[in-house]
């Protein structure tokens, strides 16, 4: 019985492993950044729940890690939620079948929010890092960092 599962499993191995192919590049990956900026801006849960990867992790501006259904949970509730998000890529990096963005964004909570609480419904200047891993001939977010710059 051992044997069988350790065969059934090669095949699915093999599969989750298959390398990016060489016409996905720096733009591919970009293209999914501001997807999920904009499902974010527009609090499109279902977008990010196809997106999202299942084992997801944010570590929020609010002081806090986040798995994928907390995430999901205060998008839906409203303690996540944007007036205003725009976001500046400044640097990707592919690795294998892992992409990595940095960049800034400003973004302004939503009245109500979470980060409203926290620092006011004001645009908040942040430095951000999305993490994606190919997976199944896609990107799937797997990781995010986000921390609010101190103004001067």
């Amino acid at each position: 019985m051992g044997m069988k599962t350790a065969r059934l499993g090669l095949p699915l191995l093999l599969v989750s492993c298959v390398p990016i192919p060489p016409t996905v590049g720096d733009s591919s990956v970009l293209k999914v950044d501001e997807q999920q900026r904009a499902m974010v801006a527009a609090s499109d849960v279902a977008g990010l729940e196809k997106l999202a990867h299942p084992n997801l992790r944010i570590n929020a501006p609010g002081g806090r890690v986040l798995t994928r259904d907390q995430f999901l949970t205060n998008m839906r509730n409203g303690e996540i939620a944007a007036e205003r998000f725009e976001r500046t890529a400044e640097d990707v990096r592919i690795s294998g079948t892992t992409a990595v963005v940095m960049g800034h964004e400003v973004f302004t909570p939503a009245a109500g929010s979470e980060l409203a609480r926290t620092f006011g419904s004001k645009p908040l200047q942040r430095r951000y890092t999305n993490v994606y891993v190919w997976n199944h001939h896609r990107w799937l977010w797997l990781a995010r960092h986000a921390n609010v710059v101190p103004q001067r």
